[in-house]
């Protein structure tokens, strides 16, 4: 079995579809559906089963697969070690970035990381933040910038917090929210949280009807007075609109915290090590609250 065969299982696994994982692999269909059959005849047993909802994996392949993902990380783990042997920093280094953060904080990073370690071969994934942390829990993702407070035992870098702010637009600052349509968007539960306690404090009725996940899009539709938002202060910077800082009826402010949530042993890595001194060092230069 070659380490192409572990990536092909690893994915087929994930997608349980063979034409994502050939189009993810940059394949065809054939030659993968082939690469299996010769798979499944050096192992003696079948490892999946065609059906209308996709491909499902034998009681066998699912008792194999955990052996087959540790040979990958293992197989990475010795690249890692094999590309810093001539001195210059290099190896792989995989990080998972929750949404608003790659907006609108990532490129700076990107730039200035990549110009300094240019061997390290850096892979950026961008997704919810919610979706991020099952990546972390599964073992999918070492290595994650995920914005809210999740519960995480192991390494948790605490990067900077922003204020949450009430967004609305101009030409409805005399206008009681109540009567107002509240656009929602889909978050985590500290955040969920966090804005129910504020509502309720204030007994504000949110008049709903308005769920938009795009940021753009919600900011829009508050500059054009078609509804009013809570947004945290990262998504305001060119906002031509009201927006006031909130705080709690305990005179705590509406905070919303961005964390570097890691595995302490993929954190050992060097590649890993100066991406964090990267990351915080943007921070900082950014005028971001570094905790």
């Amino acid at each position: 079995m070659t380490e192409k065969d572990i990536e092909l299982l690893t994915d087929l696994s994930e997608t349980h579809n063979i034409t994502r994982s050939a189009q993810r692999l940059y394949t065809t269909q054939s030659a993968l559906t082939k690469r299996v059959q010769s798979i499944e005849e050096e192992l003696g047993c079948q490892l999946f089963i065609r059906s209308k909802k996709g491909v499902l994996l034998t009681p066998v392949a699912e008792s194999i697969l955990p052996f087959v993902q540790n040979i990958g990380q293992n197989l990475e783990q010795i690249r890692n070690i094999a590309a810093c042997s001539d001195g210059e920093l290099g190896g792989t280094l995989k990080v998972g970035v929750a949404v608003n953060h790659a907006k609108y904080k990532l490129t700076d990073l990107l730039e200035t990381f990549i110009a300094r370690y240019p061997k390290v071969d850096l892979q950026v994934i961008v997704k919810r933040s919610p979706d991020l942390y099952k990546d972390l829990i599964s073992g999918e993702m070492n290595l994650v910038i995920i914005r809210g407070d999740y519960p995480w035992n192991e390494g948790d870098l605490m990067l900077f917090e922003e204020g949450v702010c009430l967004a609305k637009g101009y030409g409805t600052k005399e206008k009681d929210l109540s009567t107002m349509p509240f656009i929602e968007r889909t978050s985590d539960v500290s955040y969920d949280t966090d804005l129910s306690r504020w509502m309720n404090e204030n007994k504000i009725r949110r008049r709903s009807g308005l769920q938009i996940n795009d940021v753009d899009t919600i900011i829009q539709m508050i500059e054009r007075n078609i509804g009013w938002s809570i947004l945290p202060e990262i998504c305001l910077s060119d906002f031509k609109g009201i927006k006031e800082p909130l705080s709690f009826r305990n005179g705590s402010p509406f905070l919303r915290r961005t964390h570097l949530l890691y595995r302490p042993d993929y954190f050992e890595l060097p590649q890993v090590q100066v991406f964090a001194e990267t990351l915080t060092e943007c921070n900082q230069k950014c005028g971001i609250i570094h905790i």
